[in-house]
């Protein structure tokens, strides 16, 4: 089971699904993707709805003002 970092601050729908998507395809199952994410609707709706039509765990944190942790595990 491997963490992997994603730091999407900055970044803006459709690039943050987008990036996400592309990233969970590398994981093997247990790994999980560690986003950083600035962007409300990506953080509370976009990401999280992904990986649950996905099959993939997300739990979302706010760690900050505006900043969310989403951590995607892969089955």
């Amino acid at each position: 089971m491997t963490d992997k970092k994603l730091d999407l601050t900055g970044k803006v729908c459709p690039f943050c699904l987008l990036a996400v998507q592309k990233e969970s395809k590398k994981l093997a199952a247990g790994d999980t993707l560690v986003v950083t994410c600035d962007h409300p609707p990506a953080a509370q709706d976009s990401i999280p709805q992904y990986c649950r039509d996905n099959g993939m765990n997300c739990v979302t944190k706010k760690i900050g003002s505006g900043l969310w942790e989403l951590r995607c595990t892969k089955p």
